[in-house]
């Protein structure tokens, strides 16, 4: 009889569960899509529309640059370290379970539109997991539910706004998969990854039936495929370097964050810490737009026009980007690298790429998988993310090359499950 009552007990549990989580998903997927608009609207108005009313001005990206390291500077000494990064984001969420609402939603709310408006080199997921995971959890505390069912409904939440972000439906599992979780393990695994799934799956339909109500830009994140054969012996020769390579880039990327956090320790006021990211954007942004914003629907662009640029030009725009992304992360300009690890990494793959004798799709995808896995840090995740990024039949390259360039991580990954 016990048995039995456990057993309906846990239905109807699990009943509860989904239909919270789909109501929790849609409104994920609806905020997401709201919030990107929004940013798009205003960075469309701020960086095509008024400089053309002006008739282009040369200083104009300086101007706005100074605009909005004010604004920044603004934020940071009246609002506080707004908005907070993904990395300080998940740390709360795994030592308390939840991420803090009262008094912080709106604050992260307006700090990321400012950020992102004024052309910061950054991605919009460590606001947007701050903002949702903030959401979800006023809402879940909201709810008759016990407080392990809520703390499950927030990991499921964080985990849905990562797959709609990066429209890979499977993230919200690899981040199950990946990271040891705060909420005590009440659920049976088969439950668990269910309701990730069906979250996921329900954020991306609101997300994408909103985003087609609004005028937004295409994304990167598709399922293609190659029209050329990769199946040669030449590709695989030139695998092994390439993957050298990008984990090269990958160090020299992640490094940059550190030199430029120890040069500007010596700064402490945040009103010159936020006009040093200003000053950047603006004068990088008279180089080349290349270097603005989070570089994911300027993927599209570089990769039609990639041929007319030269070799020097690319290679600036790769080695200029992860500097800017870091001196923005380092000024109070905070938001999530991922992103422009993607567009950095893809440029300067066209860069290494160039003068092989190879499928330069096949070795670009190498490259970027390499390079994404060290920056990420998050073979499992950077591979998810990846698949909607290349063609589909590189995927298993992809995933080869992220475990080969993750050893350690692997090793913990299957320690995890050998301790489970």
């Amino acid at each position: 009889m016990a048995s039995i009552s456990g057993g309906n007990r846990m239905k109807k549990v699990s009943v509860v569960l989904i239909g919270y989580t789909l109501v929790l998903s849609a409104v994920i997927g609806v905020v997401a899509a709201l919030f990107l608009a929004i940013v798009h609207f205003s960075t469309d108005f701020i960086w095509e529309k008024l400089p053309r009313s002006l008739h282009e001005p040369s200083l104009y990206p300086l101007i706005i640059g100074i605009i909005g390291g004010l604004l920044v500077g603004l934020i940071q000494t009246k609002l506080g370290a707004f908005p907070y990064t993904m990395h300080e984001n998940m740390a709360e969420f795994r030592k308390t379970g939840r991420i803090e609402y009262k008094n912080r939603l709106w604050k992260t709310i307006l700090a990321a539109w400012v950020i992102l408006s004024f052309g910061a080199s950054l991605g919009p997921e460590a606001a947007l997991v701050g903002m949702v995971g903030a959401m979800i959890t006023w809402l879940v505390e909201h709810l008759r539910i016990n407080l392990a069912s809520k703390e499950e409904l927030v990991n499921l939440g964080i985990g849905a706004m990562m797959s709609v972000i990066f429209l890979a439906p499977f993230n919200g599992v690899v981040q199950d998969i990946e990271h040891k979780n705060p909420v005590e393990r009440k659920l049976p695994s088969w439950l668990r990854y269910l309701l990730s799934i069906v979250a996921s799956f329900c954020a991306l339909a609101s997300f994408v039936l909103v985003k087609h109500l609004l005028p937004l830009p295409e994304s990167i994140f598709g399922i293609r495929l190659s029209d050329h054969s990769i199946w040669n012996w030449q590709n695989l020769i030139f695998a092994l370097p390439v993957i050298i390579l990008g984990v090269c880039f990958a160090f020299y990327f992640n490094g940059l964050e550190t030199l430029v956090k120890r040069g500007l320790r010596f700064v402490q006021n945040k009103w010159v810490l936020a006009l040093i990211g200003g000053i950047s954007i603006g004068l990088l942004g008279m180089v080349s737009s290349y270097f603005l914003f989070s570089g994911e629907h300027q993927l599209i662009e570089m990769s039609s026009e990639v041929t007319t640029y030269s070799w020097l030009f690319l290679l600036l725009i790769a080695l200029g980007k992860p500097l800017l992304a870091a001196i923005c992360v380092n000024t109070g300009w905070k938001g999530g690298l991922i992103f422009p690890a993607i567009f950095a990494s893809s440029v300067m793959g066209y860069v290494v790429t160039w003068p092989l004798d190879g499928h330069i799709g096949f070795l670009l995808t190498i490259f970027v998988a390499a390079s994404c896995s060290r920056i990420v840090g998050s073979p499992l995740l950077t591979s998810s993310i990846l698949l909607f990024v290349f063609p589909l039949q590189f995927f298993p390259f992809i995933l080869l090359t992220s475990f080969l360039v993750s050893p350690k991580r692997v090793r913990e990954l299957l320690h995890k499950e050998t301790k489970s």
